[in-house]
């Protein structure tokens, strides 16, 4: 998709926190509205402003828009993960997740990465399909559950947001 422009947000020229900060949040209401308690939000202005600063923010723009944002974080010199990886809904279903998967596994390749992580939280209650696809698609592009922990474990704090039992799968891929 050559007409999809990648890069790393920065102080100086990102303008787009705001839309940014409420379409992370409306999208992660509607895909996980089962699991989290009212008023939860994935991310505020604040913490958008620190991974911004941190060049930790990977864009993906199309046709003068965003069309999706992924949180490259570095763990220790060989081991990244991404987090908070969302599609504009405008652009869903164009590949638009994939490219930025792509350029996260890239960039931290460049900066010495030989493993990409990421967590994904899953019900145990009940089976939500959002998470149903995602495993398989993870699993399709080359990432296999390594660990199954207690959410507490992971994020501490994050069992008293929730309103379902969840677990943290853990998954990892060789990229360098």
């Amino acid at each position: 998709m050559s007409d999809v422009k990648l890069s790393i947000a920065n102080t100086e020229t990102f303008k787009y926190s705001d839309f940014l900060v409420d379409m992370i949040n409306r999208v992660y209401i509607e895909s996980e509205a089962a699991i989290w308690l009212d008023g939860h939000e994935r991310i505020s202005p604040t913490r958008m402003a620190e991974v911004v600063k941190n060049k930790e923010l990977l864009i993906a723009e199309k046709d003068n828009d965003i069309a999706g944002c992924v949180h490259l974080e570095k763990i220790d010199n060989t081991l990244f993960k991404f987090k908070m990886l969302v599609a504009n809904p405008k652009f869903k279903g164009q590949g638009i997740g994939s490219l930025l998967v792509n350029f996260a596994e890239q960039v931290a390749v460049e900066n010495g990465a030989k493993i990409m992580q990421l967590e994904l939280l899953v019900t145990t209650d009940f089976v939500l399909e959002d998470k149903v696809f995602l495993k398989e698609w993870y699993t399709r592009i080359g990432y296999k559950k390594i660990s199954t922990h207690d959410v507490e474990y992971v994020h501490k704090g994050l069992e008293k947001l929730l309103k379902t039992g969840c677990v943290a799968e853990i998954y990892h891929k060789e990229i360098g």
